[in-house]
């Protein structure tokens, strides 16, 4: 009796082993990465930072996070699965696991894309394994997966069933929307990949829009100016920039950056949004006195370049954007969930208006 059950104890590890490892493993390379604003870009990089050298160091390495970047594919697959390694495991005091260092997934349905499952990261070690969603029916489906909004992306295998069929596929948008700014654009601090705010509205619209957030850092030098201007086929640029410039930087910059931008792109729409209204400037004098001040000086600029004869150009001014119930960040400056469902109600149907005009 106690030889049998050894060799069933046997038989069990066996088969284990064959459960584990009858799977597909999909390389990185067998997927057309998408959300990014140029071609031939090094690794899961946003841009290629060698080629414009002369960006600022801090907005080089943050163009290195794969924000805004996702893949899609058909598969009858059962289960979805993923191991990634990120260039670090630290995270932020503001932002979750999942949306930093995570992925999540979406099922396209008639209705537009569905949410499906989130891949969560190892808290300690810059490599992951986890599972997006299990238990599905093997029907074919066509899946999204969006990436990382605030870590470089090292290396990324998707893991499906070992008999599911699998093709790689690339969306087809008719406009292009590229959304310069700051820590919120970037993506802080939604819970999840596919909630920050220039996602969203990419689902909501069917557009490619492509984020292009520098957490800190958006002070529209002439260089990131220059190097937005290289981004082809552009249908509208919105800038989102003014929270991370100082007032004077607002009122020396704002002109310019529009200006080079225009050289290339002389007909694109551009979207101007002031800042969020801070709520840890409800009771600091000083936040808000420097929040009034970017916003003001946003709009004096704005103003400015009508006068100079600059056509088709936008403005969203704070507004309501994140409500008006203090409610909508997590620190007072950066918005939930909560907070991008507001902004997108505003900004979302500008938008749409703006695209719509065909200019």
């Amino acid at each position: 009796m106690k030889k049998k059950t050894s060799i069933l104890f046997f038989l069990s590890l066996v088969c284990g082993s064959v459960t584990l490892y009858a799977q597909q493993v999909i390389s990185f390379a067998k997927f057309e990465l998408q959300g990014r604003p140029f071609e031939n870009v090094p690794k899961f990089h946003r841009i290629d930072t060698a080629k414009y050298s002369g960006l600022p160091a801090a907005v080089k390495k943050l163009y290195t996070h794969a924000a805004g970047m996702f893949i899609t594919f058909k598969s009858n697959t059962s289960k979805l699965s993923l191991r990634w390694k990120t260039a670090d495991a630290a995270l932020g005091n503001n932002s979750t696991p999942i949306m930093s260092r995570g992925f999540d997934v979406y099922v396209k349905e008639a209705s537009g894309w569905r949410f499906a499952g989130v891949a969560r990261p190892d808290l300690t070690n810059a490599e992951s394994k986890a599972t997006l969603v299990e238990d599905m029916a093997k029907t074919e489906k066509e899946f999204l997966v969006y990436f990382p909004l605030y870590k470089e992306l090292v290396d990324f295998d998707l893991i499906i069933d070992d008999k599911a069929t699998f093709v790689g596929t690339r969306q087809s948008f008719a406009k292009k929307v590229v959304v310069y700014g700051s820590s919120i654009v970037h993506g802080a601090s939604a819970s999840r990949p596919g909630l920050a705010y220039p996602a969203q509205l990419g689902r909501q619209l069917n557009a490619n829009v492509i984020n292009m957030g520098v957490s800190g850092n958006a002070r529209m030098e002439p260089a990131v100016a220059d190097m937005l201007s290289a981004i082809d086929s552009m249908d509208l640029l919105i800038m989102d920039c003014v929270p991370n410039s100082s007032p004077d930087e607002v009122r020396e910059r704002t002109f310019n950056f529009v200006e080079r931008v225009r050289r290339s792109h002389p007909q694109v729409p551009i979207l101007l949004i002031e800042s969020i209204t801070r709520q840890v400037g409800n009771y600091n004098l000083k936040w808000n006195a420097r929040l009034s001040e970017q916003n003001r000086n946003f709009k004096l600029e704005y103003e400015r370049l009508l006068q100079a004869g600059y056509k088709n150009l936008y403005y969203i001014p704070t507004d309501h954007l994140i409500g008006d119930d203090s409610e909508g960040t997590v620190d007072g400056t950066h918005p939930t969930d909560v907070g991008f469902e507001r902004m997108l109600k505003i900004i979302g149907p500008k938008v749409k208006a703006i695209l719509a005009n065909g200019l």
